[in-house]
Formats: structure tokens, C-alpha cells, sequence
């Protein structure tokens, strides 16, 4: 599958199987290719020996559909710690995307922070949520997981102490259901910041074209049937 390019910061675009500083230093004019000379070989193999690492640590976790609130049977990590760009294409392009099951559900989030509500960090938290068509979804995961882990969401959000903590795709039957977790869910400034940064950063063919129940909205994790219920069982088990 041919995935996007996508830029981060207004930088060099970030590619499926490079990390931007290695595509910085890859450029050479197409007519004329330049010898390599010692210091850019040098420059190439410490590149890709030691890439630059995200900010935080995340964790991609597999969430299997199931009426059951035991998290310990149907929630699982898929790989613990993805600590730099390069790990995270190891972990990405060697999933079977394809075989994700019918509301299924795969996460990336910050590193210790549970993909549920009752994660105390998610208590009080909400998502932004996207209904994308099959065609678009992953290219749209893709470049929203890259976004996340590269600081583009947290960035608009400092000044407003709250965070963005993890982003999930799952599959529905002509769609999937990409959300964007933020720690304050009643925030507004925040969550219109977040909104703002997430079709900024999206390639232009991958936007939603409009709001409401059909494209993309917001939704606080306790306006969800269950909530209390889950956050009930987290307090009776402590």
C-alpha cells in the first residue's frame, strides 16, 4: 500500500519507509546527482542509526470488540514502546491492517495511559472523532498517528495545560471510526485548538467536508452509555 507523505512543522515530508532527517539529507538535484562525500555518508548512516526520538514513548495497543468490560481478555499491547519514527514503520508496516476485525479496534497512546475512559488521565477527557470511508481511512490513520507522535496536536494545546493522548481507528462496516483523545474534555478553547490543528495538518484530499454526525464530531468520554458504570468498577476494585 502506497501511504502519503505528509509534512510536520512545514519540514521535509516524512515518507513511509524514511525519517525526515534522512530525506533532508537525501536531496540532491535530480539532473546532476553529487558524489557522496565522506561527511554525507557519514551523516546518512548516523541518521538511520540513531533516529531522532519523539518526545514521548507510546504504546499500540489491539482493543477486540466485546460486550464484556474485561479489559485483561479483549485488550492487549501490540508493541510497548514506539520511541522514534523509526520504530513506529517497523511496528506500522508490518501489521496486517487488512485482517482488523469488524469493530476492532487499534490504538497508539502516550506510554502508561490505559486506551479506556476509567484511565485516571482519561476520566475527564474526550475525542474527536471521524467517520472516514475504507478508501481514505488508513492513508487518514496514518497520517493522524504521524501527527500525534510528532507533537503537531500537543503543540496548540500547551497553553491551555492539557494534552493530547492518543489516537484510535476502528472498523465499521463502510467506515472507520478515527478518534483523537484529549485530557480535557470540557475545555472549549482546547478542543476548537485541536479541531483547527487536525484539518490544517490533514493532506488536503483527506479533510472532512463538513461537520456533524456524518463527518466528524466531539464527545466527551462521559456522555458515553457505560461510563459511570466502568469508572464505578475501577473504584470498587481499588
Amino acid at each position: 500500500m502506497a501511504l502519503p507523505k505528509l509534512h510536520v512543522n512545514d519540514a521535509s515530508p516524512i515518507s513511509d519507509d524514511t525519517t525526515a532527517k534522512e530525506n533532508a539529507m537525501d536531496k540532491q538535484p535530480s539532473a546532476q546527482a553529487l558524489p557522496p562525500t565522506r561527511k554525507s555518508l557519514h551523516q546518512n548512516i548516523f541518521g538511520k542509526l540513531r533516529p531522532l526520538p519523539f518526545q514521548y514513548h507510546w504504546t499500540v495497543w489491539y482493543d477486540r470488540h466485546s460486550d464484556s468490560a474485561d479489559y485483561d481478555n479483549r485488550l492487549y499491547v501490540l508493541h510497548e514502546d514506539v520511541a522514534d519514527i523509526a520504530t513506529f514503520y517497523r511496528v506500522y508496516n508490518n501489521y496486517p491492517w487488512e485482517k482488523v476485525r469488524l469493530r476492532d479496534t487499534v490504538h497508539i497512546f502516550r506510554k502508561g495511559v490505559r486506551p479506556v475512559w476509567e484511565d485516571h488521565e482519561n476520566l475527564k477527557g474526550g475525542c474527536w472523532k471521524f467517520r472516514v470511508p475504507k478508501s481514505k481511512a488508513q492513508e487518514f490513520f496514518h497520517e493522524i498517528a504521524i501527527l500525534c507522535m510528532a507533537n503537531e496536536f500537543q503543540a496548540v494545546l500547551e497553553k491551555e495545560h492539557d494534552h493530547v493522548l492518543g489516537v484510535s481507528t476502528s472498523v465499521r462496516f463502510n467506515t472507520h471510526l478515527i478518534s483523537v483523545w484529549n485530557k480535557l474534555g470540557s475545555n472549549e478553547r482546547s478542543i476548537k485548538a485541536l479541531e483547527q490543528v487536525i484539518l490544517d495538518r490533514l493532506s488536503p484530499e483527506l479533510r472532512p467536508t463538513g461537520t456533524g454526525s456524518n463527518a466528524y464530531f466531539y464527545k466527551r468520554h462521559d456522555e458515553n452509555e457505560g461510563f459511570q458504570d466502568a469508572v464505578q468498577r475501577v473504584a470498587q476494585g481499588d
